[in-house]
């Protein structure tokens, strides 16, 4: 599990909503000074992440709480948005190049191929299951 500090901002019956940091490698490096992403993070400042998570604890707005997110969910996630994209594109040029059409058609069907495997890893992802969602670990008073 990968785990995170969020602060609850808002609630309904089954729905938490929490506020997290996002956090960058950047304070466990030794090379802070002389990096570009150290440098552009100082500079952006402090971002946040709204989470939606399914309601399993009471919590109250303002509270602190531990989020977890399993690694497969992100493993998954990840292989999701940036490799089966990617795959979508280059199979539906080849089978452009495959047809002996021109460059600039291998070019739109490597295009509609990338727009298509996002499309559908949108669907797959809005259909996910539970086992991949993030959920309160531990509730800190």
């Amino acid at each position: 599990m990968i785990e995170q500090q969020a602060k609850v901002i808002a609630q309904d019956d089954k729905t938490v909503w929490l506020q997290a940091e996002r956090q960058s490698t950047c304070s466990k490096c030794q090379v802070r000074q002389g990096c570009g992403t150290a440098m552009l993070a100082n500079h952006v400042g402090k971002r946040f992440s709204r989470i939606a998570v399914p309601k399993t604890h009471d919590v109250v707005i303002g509270q602190d709480v531990q989020l977890a997110i399993p690694e497969e969910a992100l493993l998954h996630g990840t292989f999701m948005m940036y490799i089966v994209p990617l795959l979508a594109m280059f199979a539906s040029a080849a089978i452009a190049h495959s047809l002996n059409l021109n460059e600039l058609v291998e070019i739109i069907f490597g295009f509609a191929g990338l727009f298509a495997g996002f499309y559908w890893v949108k669907s797959r992802l809005n259909t996910r299951t539970d086992r991949f969602q993030a959920r309160i670990s531990e509730e800190n008073k």
